[in-house]
This record gives C-alpha cells, structure tokens and sequence, in this order.
C-alpha cells in the first residue's frame, strides 16, 4: 500500500512511530475532543496508535489514519482516516480532526476528497460514511461540501460533555 499521496495543497502520510506527539496531542486536547467525544488516557491513545500502526486491508478492524500536512510548510494540519464499515458492499467511514490553526482553509474538504478517491482506486470502495453531531456546524458544512448527504438526524444518539446530542449520518456513493 502507498504511505503518502497528495492533494492540491497536502500531503497525505499514513501515521507512523514518529507522530505519537501529534496523536497523543490531539487526543488529550478538550476543545479539539468537543465534538467527538471525551478525551483520551494516554493509556487509551497508545493502545489505539499502535493498532493504527498495523498494517490495513479491508478485512481489519482498525482505522487506517493519515497525518494530514501543509505541502509547502509541512506543517501538521491534522488527521483523517477510514474504517470498513460493510466489506460486502464496499463500505468505509471517515473521519478527521483539523488542527485549531488550520481550520476554516478548506483543508478537511480538500482531505477528504483526496481520500475518497484514493479509497476508491486502491480498496475498491462504492460507499463513504461519516457521523457528527448535529450542532457541530463546521464538519456538517465539510461534509456537504465533499459531496456527502445527510441521510438521517437521530435525536439524542450520543453522550457528550455529559449530555445527550443529536447525531447527523451522511453517505456518499461512488
């Protein structure tokens, strides 16, 4: 499998030993961890990095993760990654998380799209996923804009922050 490919602007690299700072960071950091869920131990966030250390096919059950990076700066943007979801249909979900830094350059769209195909050429996937709550209106819009669809809105579906928010599920055919 490739490590890296790129877009416009980014280089997309699957995660490697070297970006346990970043995961680690990104995972303990509450406001990045808002609308995703609560942050990590770094127990928890170690066990996780080293599954997404292992190799990928569409038979693992592990997220295949790539550190999103400014082509030109190299700097860290953030990360995106995907999950089979349904192997007979050829399904994956994705998700990212953008560096506060970054956000609101159309890097998450850009990344997303760029993943999209690549899933497409290398694994063969028809069908993308994602899932975020409904008041989370930045990744709402970055979804729309890659293409995705809101099939369904289940009303408190998710605990967060001690409270229950409603989850938005979208879907794109390929």
């Amino acid at each position: 499998m490739i490590d890296s490919f790129l877009s416009a602007r980014l280089t997309l690299t699957k995660v490697a030993l070297q970006d346990w700072e970043l995961i680690r960071s990104i995972y303990s950091n509450p406001t990045l961890m808002e609308h995703i869920g609560a942050t990590m131990s770094e127990e928890d966030i170690r066990r996780n990095f080293e599954k997404e250390l292992a190799p990928w096919s569409l038979e693992s059950t592990h997220w295949l993760t790539w550190i999103i990076r400014e082509t030109d700066s190299s700097s860290d943007v953030g990360l995106i990654s995907i999950c089979t979801r349904n192997r007979g249909n050829l399904t994956a979900e994705v998700g990212f998380i953008i560096l506060d830094g970054f956000k609101g350059k159309d890097y998450a769209t850009e990344a997303i799209r760029r993943v999209f195909d690549f899933a497409v050429d290398t694994f063969g996937f028809k069908k993308f996923t994602a899932v975020c709550s409904e008041e989370h209106d930045a990744s709402r819009r970055v979804l729309e804009k890659a293409g995705m669809k809101l099939d369904k809105i289940v009303p408190e579906s998710t605990e967060m922050a001690g409270r229950m928010v409603n989850d938005c599920f979208y879907s794109l055919e390929r």
